[in-house]
């Protein structure tokens, strides 16, 4: 049995841990709710996106706004007015009303009129609020009218915000506990439209049916959301651009000027459009008349959600869903490892980039097709990232590898000959200002040519990275630098160093190479491996040339050389000299 080389398994460690370091952080990012509002956003992003939708007619909004008010010339609907209003719309004989107004107390005149309607009206649906306490999770109940209320003719008027003030979900039950329990006033009204049909939802302890519509309850880590407040059933909305439904106003239905069946066996809903005293949101959609400000009315988030059962039920329009929290976290990670094989491929790097680019614009058409066709919310925004982010992480490792390749020795791993150049100009300049002395010390292997003759080029290829190694032990401050100076020479530079210092250390490597006791048999000096070794010192000047310190530290070596090898030799600026 063949097992893979150590490069093999190396490269094998590599893709594993860059893939699991750039999910891992996105996973805890997204978990922290770091990358929430951004996909809200691109699921906002690609809502806008679809194509637009014919207007569901089959939901009707009377907006009482501002002009209405003055129309009353009063500050408020009064009892009467509603009543008035209230008659006129049965007289169209729609299937279901919905009144979006608390209407507890009685705003006279008319208040026995508006009652008359209230107990005559069974199709009428009023309002409560439910209003929840998160410390406690105990509630309490802003009433609506009391002979609605005693009918249980009301539904709740509870509406979810998220985070950045816009309103993407619906609640179908604001709460599931306490002495009764409501249904929102959208889902209400689509349940009993669609009871009047024959269809009833199928009773599912996990998640809502109706017919062969599901619709998913949202979880505190759903979709983008990351700890999100999941209290009751919510669902997503799926709205539709721009208005999504009729809307009239008071004055046009008491004037009659309205079609005859506007009405007729649909769902009318009865809320307040003035700015002064409505229910204003931000949402996926606008008010015609504030489409630049984004502005959605509470009365339309309820015809929104009633309007997004029926369609789902009767037309088969997508409902909006989104996949388990572990199969999110799975695609997340898949595209990180994806993002890792692409960049470790052995392509040009245009071409991985282009490979990299062009699964970020698959993976965005993917979901917004997925968004379009089924509903199906993916975790974009994560998914890019995790691709990205191990991208970056293994071009980093390519660019340092490279880095690495042209500042070190492929044989020795020393710093190389141009690395040795660049750093030594740095030092000589700092010397320069802070006048502190620069030494060198510049080594070579004795007879190293007729250990090449003896033992081979591929041997004398390991006594020269034995050297190395031995060098580098040595070395250890870190601002020194040993370096390949060229075939058996080697160099240490030395920064702020004193003559003694430099000569400590060269002799130190020379007793260093010697106690290694590699064979030379060749040798013309010992039977084993020695070095000559160069040193000088100088402190930087303008007079004096950078290139002296090389100079004179092979001046050293040259003296080394010629008083029998293996010693060392310092020659400074004044042509003393010493060995050791």
């Amino acid at each position: 049995m063949k097992f893979p080389s150590k490069s093999v398994m190396k490269q094998y460690q590599a893709t594993l841990l860059f893939g699991l370091v750039a999910s891992a952080t996105v996973l805890a990012m997204r978990g922290a709710g770091v990358f929430q509002l951004l996909e809200l956003r691109t699921l906002d992003v690609m809502m806008a996106l679809r194509p637009l939708e014919p207007v569901d007619d089959r939901v009707v909004v009377v907006g009482i706004g501002e002009s209405d008010l003055n129309w009353l010339e009063s500050p408020m609907v009064s009892d009467r007015a509603l009543a008035k209003l209230l008659m006129a719309i049965k007289r169209q004989q729609p299937r279901m009303i919905g009144l979006d107004f608390y209407r507890s107390l009685p705003i006279e005149p008319g208040t026995s009129e508006l009652q008359t309607v209230f107990q005559t009206t069974p199709n009428l649906i009023g309002i409560e609020k439910i209003i929840a306490d998160d410390n406690d999770g105990s509630q309490s109940i802003l009433p609506g009218n009391p002979i609605l209320t005693a009918a249980e003719q009301v539904a709740a008027s509870d509406v979810v915000v998220d985070d950045d003030g816009r309103v993407r979900r619906g609640l179908l039950f604001p709460a599931a506990t306490g002495p009764r329990v409501l249904e929102g006033l959208g889902f209400r009204l689509a349940v009993d439209y669609l009871a009047e049909a024959g269809i009833d939802p199928d009773p599912d302890p996990t998640q809502l049916k109706i017919r062969d519509a599901v619709f998913p309850p949202i979880e505190r880590f759903t979709g983008g959301y990351a700890n999100t407040n999941d209290g009751g059933y919510q669902v997503f909305l799926n709205p539709r651009q721009a208005r999504p439904n009729p809307l009239v106003s008071l004055q046009q239905v008491l004037e009659g000027d309205i079609p005859d069946d506007l009405m007729r066996d649909r769902i009318v809903l009865i809320g307040s459009t003035a700015l002064s005293s409505a229910d204003v949101f931000y949402s996926n959609h606008s008010n015609a008349k504030l489409r630049d400000s984004r502005i959605t009315f509470g009365i339309e988030l309820h015809a929104e959600l009633a309007s997004y059962i029926i369609s789902s039920v009767l037309d088969g329009r997508p409902t909006m869903w989104s996949l388990s929290e572990t199969m999110e976290m799975l695609l997340i990670v898949a595209l990180a490892y994806y993002g890792v094989i692409l960049q470790r491929s052995e392509a040009q790097e245009w071409k991985r980039l282009a490979w990299v680019g062009g699964t970020s614009g698959g993976g965005a058409i993917a979901s917004y097709a997925a968004l379009y066709i089924s509903g199906l919310w993916l975790p974009l925004v994560p998914m890019l990232l995790a691709l990205w982010g191990s991208s970056v992480l293994v071009a980093s490792q390519r660019m340092m590898q490279l880095r690495s390749l042209a500042e070190k020795d492929g044989l020795t791993q020393l710093a190389n000959r141009r690395t040795f150049d660049e750093a030594l100009q740095r030092t000589w300049l700092k010397g320069l200002r802070s006048q502190q002395s620069v030494s060198l010390i510049l080594c070579d292997v004795d007879h190293f040519k007729l250990y090449n003759d003896a033992y081979g080029h591929q041997q004398g290829d390991e006594c020269l990275r034995h050297v190395a190694k031995t060098i580098r032990s040595v070395v250890k401050r870190g601002m020194d630098l040993a370096a390949r100076y060229g075939g058996e020479e080697f160099v240490v530079l030395l920064p702020n160093t004193t003559a003694e210092e430099a000569l400590a250390l060269a002799e130190k490597i020379r007793q260093s190479i010697k106690a290694a006791q590699l064979p030379h048999k060749a040798s013309k000096v010992s039977d084993h491996v020695t070095l000559s070794l160069g040193v000088t010192c100088l402190v930087p000047s303008m007079e004096v040339p950078m290139s002296s310190v090389v100079q004179f530290a092979d001046l050293g070596l040259y003296r080394a050389k010629e008083a029998g090898r293996d010693r060392t030799n310092l020659h400074l600026p004044e042509m003393t000299t010493g060995e050791q």
